[in-house]
């Protein structure tokens, strides 16, 4: 079953400032919310998922995020990235 989490956002901000913030104190000074957020989606897609979504099961995700998830969505974020050479073009700097 898909689900959509957008309608969540909103209401869960403070644990996800909370969580961007917390990661802050740990040395993470470009985390924002928007990255919590997306290391979120990223984590629940792999995740059994609930038939009904509950506040506190999104705000118990939110807080089990560890540092190590938020790098492992940064690492496969940046495989995703563009691929420079996919064409026969020289890269110009």
């Amino acid at each position: 079953m898909e689900h959509d989490f957008s309608n969540w956002k909103a209401e869960v901000e403070p644990v996800i400032q909370s969580k961007a913030e917390e990661w802050n104190l740990l040395g993470y000074h470009r985390v924002s919310k928007e990255d919590v957020w997306k290391c979120f989606l990223e984590k629940v897609k792999k995740m059994e998922v609930p038939d009904q979504v509950r506040p506190h099961w999104v705000v118990s995700v939110i807080f089990s995020l560890k540092v190590n998830d938020y790098m492992n969505y940064l690492t496969i974020e940046a495989y995703k990235g563009p691929s420079w050479f996919n064409d026969e073009e020289p890269i110009r700097l």
